[in-house]
C-alpha cells in the first residue's frame, strides 16, 4: 500500500490518541446518565473505534503487519481511555449526588 498521509493517525497513536478516546469516554458516560442522547454515545463510540478496527482488517488483508500492529494498539488505547474516562466520569458523579444530598435539607413527609 501506498502513502497515506491523511489517514496515518489511525495506525500511528500518539498523546493526542489517548486524549481523544478520554474526552469521548467522558461525553459518553455524560450523556448516558443525562439521557440526553442516546445517539451521541453511538457517535463517540465509533469514531475512536471503528476506524482503528477497520485498518486492523485492511492491514491483515494486505499484510501490511505494522499497520495492523499499529491499529491493534491505537483500538487498545481508545478502549482503555474509554473505559477510564467512563468510571472516572461516573465516580465523580456519584460524589456530586452525594455532596448535593448531604447539603440539601431534610424533608419529612
Amino acid at each position: 500500500m501506498g502513502e497515506r498521509p491523511l489517514t496515518s493517525f489511525i495506525w500511528k497513536p500518539d498523546a493526542l490518541s489517548w486524549i481523544v478516546g478520554f474526552l469521548a469516554g467522558i461525553a459518553g458516560m455524560l450523556a448516558l446518565t443525562s439521557a440526553k442522547s442516546g445517539a451521541l454515545v453511538g457517535v463517540l463510540i465509533s469514531v475512536t473505534t471503528i476506524p482503528a478496527a477497520a485498518n486492523v482488517a485492511v492491514a491483515i488483508a494486505y499484510w501490511v503487519p505494522s499497520e495492523a500492529i499499529g491499529s491493534v494498539i491505537q483500538l487498545v488505547i481508545n478502549l482503555s481511555a474509554i473505559a477510564f474516562a467512563g468510571t472516572l466520569t461516573l465516580l465523580v458523579l456519584r460524589a456530586r449526588a452525594e455532596q448535593l444530598a448531604r447539603r440539601a435539607p431534610a424533608r419529612t413527609a
